[in-house]
């Protein structure tokens, strides 16, 4: 017995896991000595530098990547010290 997907849900499906995969930059968390910057696969870790680099550049200093965590689809973190 085979199973038949309406159209419509086989259209969204992949539509739902693309816009996953493309989540925008984004600042989660600031303080004056560090920043953390969500970031997509399509983004990339410069991207992300460039925008700690704008946080603590609030606070007259530069970011200098600590670390990088990947959590899969669009869940990639990048932990900067603001020095």
């Amino acid at each position: 017995m085979t199973r038949e997907f309406p159209l419509q849900l086989s259209l969204v499906a992949p539509l739902i896991l693309a816009m996953a995969a493309c989540s925008g930059l984004a600042i989660v968390e600031s303080s004056p000595t560090a920043v953390t910057v969500r970031y997509g696969s399509l983004d990339g870790i410069d991207a992300a530098t460039q925008l700690a680099q704008r946080a603590c550049a609030l606070h007259r200093k530069t970011a200098r990547l600590r670390n990088t965590a990947n959590f899969g689809l669009g869940e990639r973190y990048g932990h900067f010290n603001c020095i």
